[in-house]
């Protein structure tokens, strides 16, 4: 132990020279060789719950300071927090938590020095010597099955049970206070941070419900910047270097350079870690924090600017460490995490220099990096989040990935090869005590070639095949604790890459409206249930295998089922509920019931319970309420759980509007049923059929959704909520229903209706088709039910015999006297195509601005390759300014005969990218024998993805004898010079 220098006595007694020779032997022994061979400096720093111990060794006088966690800085100018003399080469002192000016030195770096200078490198607090305040374990898990999770409404339908929510700190935290009413102020360090009361909230509504669920939640840690957002503490968060010039990416590092970065940044990480690390779940809990997103690609994804590897892991180092501080501090199972994308030994693109990278790291290079920082610093406990996507992230056949092999030198880890990843981190040099780093993967995927909005069927079974082969090979490695799927819902402006469960609304501003449930979304819903290897089997011959445990060490079909499925139970609507126990009256408050996914508030209101819906919720999502029983309700005797609900006519709901009940019981099980009610102002009974014999009620959920992408802002009310032990037939038609028709010429195309039983009685009596309503008249226009039974569907074919209006959209059926407007889901037009590029250019030759073309089969800006076939026409510009047209053009001797056309069109794609740009243009002209011509203009030209320029001929007589096209792409708003590329393909027509 280290003795203060007011204690220091020296000894009277000259010792023997035995004596001596024996103290310098039991030195020599008990010193350590590091010691022996020169000063070390500081070896611990503990924190206490006031106190923080600073324990090492030194051959003298040493001077302990307490500094602040940026690179700039130093002990000049600094007062020593103790001046201690060592004993026999160690020293200790313990000196007070918080400084004098209310700084918490949690978050501080120590020095030891000695006449100035710096005794070994500086170090920061390792070890924790106090209670959190929630000491509870990491929430139990029993499948790896996760998802970055956007709905979280439907995520607790698909069974997740881990999670990744995105967290913008620039977004939340405030510069300083500006509306007191707005804000939340928060104390940390002396000091009072402010942060926006309504980004808290938002983001308080999704990891809410999700911890609710028993998910286990990790936070992705992001900066982004705020233009026009005057008090966003953005400018202070982010990485001081961080480029601007063009290419530079939209995410940012942290500011761990200034001691105000370090300030904010600290302070930011405590109120996150406080709020998401209670043991009440009070706003949600977090159990895992991944810092920044794939910094190995630092340029594109943690933008710090120009560093040298060296320079890079320094400054991130310290973020993560503060990170870990922080909410290990609240919450001490918390887990900090790495964040790395898929190169390992290969360098990604993007370094002027590949001898001397400064953008871009290997992710190898940068993980032995870290821990030497880490070890120097003093280590603690960092994991790693891994993102082993496919080697081309638009190929998702990964078994087939060349630069994926089975060594350390690997040069990329996909799914192919990811267990080199626990291999390598298994050595004894990367382990925390004797426990090697933990392994999640938090963001992959598999992509469904294609453009976005038209995907083939076999594209979205290659891409669930992918799914179901990473997803087993994951299962099956126990060092990789979970795997986490990226993404929820297609997002429109992910480089043409189409990620999701669920495809996207092409026609909506919001670039991740939930349009439609791909092949995959099945596969994710069953793959960890007694319904894995049936809802996987299909992909085998797609993989080119024969059994599973060809690809995937280990696999054993008798370890799939992880977790039960919720039990569907059918329901009732309209009829009376008799014996009724409350579970919920609102004649004066909420009754225990509060807001739940996408909800903003549960009021108490007029005797019924109102329930706002949060802003951005999509028309299909489930909004709803929530009540946790205090102590467990017996249902013996109670054959139903029902609500009576009140949806208005203004709701925007669409035409088809779902009540859902969820229920979870004290033995685990959770029962989950829908009815349909119309969105008529009028309070409907609803009940869910409970199975007998059951356990006792825990926690029940009440939810409304309809259909569409759109956001309406409904709100719908609940006038009480019981257990019954009956309930009446339905009045109302209780099934889901939906028409697509053959073709878009409707008159004779066949009609296929498809009516989904959610009720417990089965569908019978008569079925009007097209009854005085809707605008489809059908051949049958009557059908009776078929007595499809509780989850069965029964599907009518018809043929449309007229039509009403120039866009007619639904067809209208009428059961049990009940009318239910539905949607008729109409093909595009058949398509003609003329020109394919498949074995010329077309007749196209370069027009101005355009320096050549060619034929490709492939090209670097998504979506990669040709709409269609294997080849699609490319044309160079010239480096000229950003507004100006390029063109080309085609002539023809033999005029093009599109007589019986109504639209004449072509698919363009291009690059972006244009800096200023405001929006990017598309030309198509046609012109004709007679000498006229006509042209039309796509103003909305979306960059990285096939987009349909077309041309109403309809009332064009030139359209017979067409003798030229041309074709013009131009950026808007910028007169940079620019020198992209356009693609061209299937230049055709379709009737109209």
């Amino acid at each position: 132990m280290g003795l203060d220098r007011s204690t220091l006595r020296r000894s009277p007694v000259r010792p023997t020279v035995t004596i001596l020779v024996l103290m310098i032997i039991a030195t020599l022994l008990t010193v350590p060789r590091a010691y022996a061979d020169g000063p070390v400096g500081i070896e611990a720093v503990t924190v206490g719950a006031t106190t923080i111990t600073i324990t090492g060794r030194a051959a003298g006088e040493v001077d302990l300071y307490a500094i602040g966690a940026e690179r700039t800085a130093s002990i000049a100018g600094a007062d020593p927090v103790s001046t201690v003399i060592p004993t026999s080469g160690r020293f200790s002192a313990t000196i007070s938590r918080i400084a004098r000016d209310g700084t918490d030195r949690l978050f501080s770096q120590f020095v030891a020095a000695a006449d100035g200078k710096p005794v070994g490198p500086s170090r920061y607090a390792d070890r924790f010597d106090f209670a959190p305040a929630n000491p509870a374990p990491l929430p139990a898990t029993t499948s790896k099955k996760g998802l970055q999770v956007q709905l979280t409404d439907d995520a607790e339908e698909l069974g997740i049970q881990h999670a990744a929510l995105n967290l913008d700190l620039a977004d939340i935290m405030l510069l300083k206070s500006a509306d007191p009413d707005s804000e939340i102020a928060f104390d940390h360090g002396g000091s009072t941070y402010y942060f926006d009361a309504a980004a808290v909230t938002a983001f308080d509504r999704q990891i809410k419900p999700l911890t609710d669920d028993g998910i286990l939640v990790n936070v992705i840690l992001l900066l982004y910047r705020h233009p026009g957002e005057a008090n966003s503490a953005a400018e202070v968060l982010i990485h001081p270097d961080a480029s601007t010039e063009p290419g530079a990416g939209p995410v940012f590092g942290f500011n761990t350079e200034t001691a105000d970065g370090v300030r904010y940044l600290s302070a930011a990480l405590d109120f996150v870690a406080q709020r998401y690390g209670r043991q009440d779940h009070r706003h949600g809990l977090a159990s895992g924090y991944i810092v920044g997103n794939e910094v190995n690609a630092q340029w594109t994804w943690s933008n710090s600017g120009e560093k040298s590897l060296a320079e890079f892991v320094d400054g991130y180092a310290r973020a993560v460490r503060l990170v870990s501080l922080a909410t290990k501090s609240a919450f001490r199972a918390a887990r900090t995490y790495l964040s790395l994308e898929h190169h390992w030994t290969l360098l990604p693109p993007g370094n002027p220099d590949p001898e001397n990278p400064t953008r871009n790291y290997r992710g190898r290079d940068l993980v032995d990096e870290f821990n030497r920082v880490a070890e120097r610093g003093g280590d603690f406990d960092w994991q790693v989040a891994y993102h082993p996507y496919p080697e081309n992230l638009f190929e998702p056949d990964f078994w087939n990935d060349e630069t994926a092999t089975e060594t350390p030198d690997t040069p990329r880890i996909t799914f192919k090869n990811i267990e080199v990843l626990p291999q390598y981190l298994e050595a004894a040099e990367f382990r925390y005590g004797d426990q090697p780093r933990r392994i999640i993967l938090s963001e992959q995927g598999c992509n469904t070639p294609g453009q976005g909005d038209a995907l083939t069927e076999q594209a979205e079974r290659l891409q669930a095949a992918c799914y179901a082969l990473a997803y087993y090979k994951i299962k099956f490695l126990p060092s990789i604790d979970s795997f986490i799927l990226h993404r929820h819902v297609d997002h429109r402006q992910e480089g043409g890459l189409n990620l999701g469960l669920w495809a996207a609304d092409h026609s909506r501003e919001f670039p991740a409206a939930p349009l439609r449930k791909k092949i995959i979304y099945d596969v994710f819903a069953g793959i960890d249930t007694a319904r894995s290897t049936e809802v996987t089997t299909f992909a085998l011959p797609i993989i080119g295998i024969d059994d599973w445990a060809e690809l995937v060490d280990g696999f054993d079909p008798s370890k799939l089922a992880d977790r039960a499925e919720v039990l569907a139970v059918p329901s009732r609507v309209g009829g009376k509920l008799a014996d009724v126990r409350p579970l919920g009256t609102f004649g004066r408050d909420a009754d225990g019931w509060l807001p739940s996914n996408n909800a903003a508030a549960a009021t108490a209101q007029d005797g019924v319970l109102k329930v706002t819906t949060a802003d951005g919720t999509f028309g299909k999502q489930d909004r709803g309420v929530v009540r946790a029983f205090d102590r467990p309700i017996a249902l013996s005797g109670k054959r139903w759980l029902g609500a009576t609900v009140r949806v208005p006519t203004d709701a925007g709901l669409g035409p088809e509007v779902l009540v859902r009940l969820r229920a979870t019981l004290d033995d685990g099980m959770i029962i989950n049923g829908r009815a349909r009610i119309p969105a008529d102002g009028q309070l409907h009974p609803v009940a869910i059929a409970v199975p007998a014999d059951p356990g006792r009620l825990t926690r029940l959920k009440v939810l409304v959704g309809g259909t569409g992408t759109g956001t309406p802002g409904a709100s719908f009310a609940i006038g009480s909520v019981v257990a019954a032990g009956k309930a009446d037939p339905s009045r109302l038609p209780n099934v889901t229903a939906s028409a697509a028709a053959e073709r878009a010429e409707l008159i004779g195309s066949r009609l296929t209706i498809r009516l989904g039983n959610l009720d417990l009685d089965p569908l019978t009596g008569p079925i009007m088709i097209g009854n005085g309503c809707g605008d489809v008249r059908t051949d049958p226009a009557r059908v009776d039910g078929d007595g499809s039974t509780f989850g069965e569907t029964q599907t009518i074919t018809t043929k449309i015999t007229a039509v009403t209006g120039e866009d007619p959209s639904a067809v209208c059926l009428e059961l049990a006297g009940q009318r239910l407007l539905v949607p008729v889901d109409i093909p595009p037009p058949t398509e003609h195509t003329v020109i394919d590029f498949e074995n010329d250019l077309g007749g196209f030759t370069p027009g101005d601005g355009v320096a050549g073309i060619a034929r490709v089969g492939s090209f670097a800006n998504a979506p990669g390759r040709p709409r269609s076939g294997a080849y699609a026409l490319e044309a160079t510009s010239e480096a000229v300014p950003g507004d100006q047209q390029r063109s080309i053009a085609a002539r023809y001797r033999q005029p093009l005969e599109l007589g019986a056309a109504g639209t004449v069109y072509v698919w363009m794609n291009a690059y972006g990218g244009l800096p200023g740009a405001t929006g990017y243009r598309a030309t198509l002209t046609l012109l004709a024998e007679d000498g006229t011509s006509i042209t039309e203009t796509l103003d909305s030209f979306s960059p990285d993805r096939w987009n349909r320029v077309a041309v109403d001929v309809s009332g064009w007589p030139g359209r017979s004898k067409i003798t030229g096209i041309e074709v013009g792409f131009a950026g808007v708003g910028s007169t940079t010079t620019w020198q992209p590329r356009f693609q061209l393909d299937d230049l055709g027509w379709f009737a109209g």
